[in-house]
């Protein structure tokens, strides 16, 4: 991310959030293991984190930064009741089922509900807010919000088809023909090992388009 600057295709790609910059894993990794799941949680994190950057672009920089950054997660704090209300509103089932993680191995659910609550000390509002979209110009910040918050929620809902396709032989709830389950790729490890995959494939790709130009 150089300040100053704004390319779409940084916000989606080059630059991936998650894929590049390794925000946002902890929530994607533990709950979204189905498609469904993975674009609440999108919802989630794009409501929280847009709305929380653009209003915390209003605050005095002439604030401590410590000051600062303790009113934007305050600011995130408040913006989360709200957006989480949206996101029961909308699908009370699948938020159930983001409150809560598969364990393989056992019929009990793992607790994940805390994992909803770290969206609003994620590092688009605590930390890149300062080192990058707040040295924009209003507009530009903006469209570089929005579209790097899309290619955080885009990341998720691939993930969360990839591991809902291997663990459940299923997409979006209807099943496909899987000659094998891989259960494991519903627990976090397996989440992780996904997300390593795709951080590799991601690198790979990128640094061989640096290679050509």
């Amino acid at each position: 991310m150089r300040p100053g600057t704004f390319s779409v295709t940084d916000g989606l790609f080059r630059r991936n959030a998650v894929l590049s910059e390794g925000m946002v894993i902890a929530p994607i990794v533990v709950c979204c293991d189905t498609l469904h799941k993975a674009l609440l949680l999108s919802l989630a994190f794009a409501v929280i984190t847009a709305v929380s950057v653009f209003v915390g672009s209003f605050y005095p920089k002439k604030l401590p930064y410590a000051v600062r950054i303790m009113l934007y997660a305050l600011t995130a704090a408040v913006v989360y009741i709200p957006a989480v209300l949206l996101c029961e509103y909308i699908s009370p089932e699948t938020y159930a089922a983001l409150r809560s993680m598969q364990m393989p191995g056992t019929d009990l659910p793992g607790n994940a509900f805390l994992y909803l609550p770290l969206l609003t000390v994620n590092s688009f509002i605590v930390l890149h807010s300062e080192l990058y979209f707040y040295r924009l110009r209003r507009t530009l910040m903006t469209g570089a919000l929005l579209f790097h918050i899309a290619g955080s929620c885009l990341t998720a809902c691939v993930a969360g088809c990839i591991r809902e396709v291997l663990a459940y032989g299923s997409l979006s709830g209807h099943a496909v023909d899987m000659p094998l389950l891989l259960r494991g790729f519903a627990a976090p490890w397996g989440g992780f090992i996904l997300l390593g995959v795709l951080c590799a494939l991601h690198r790979a790709l990128f640094a061989q388009k640096q290679e050509e130009a």
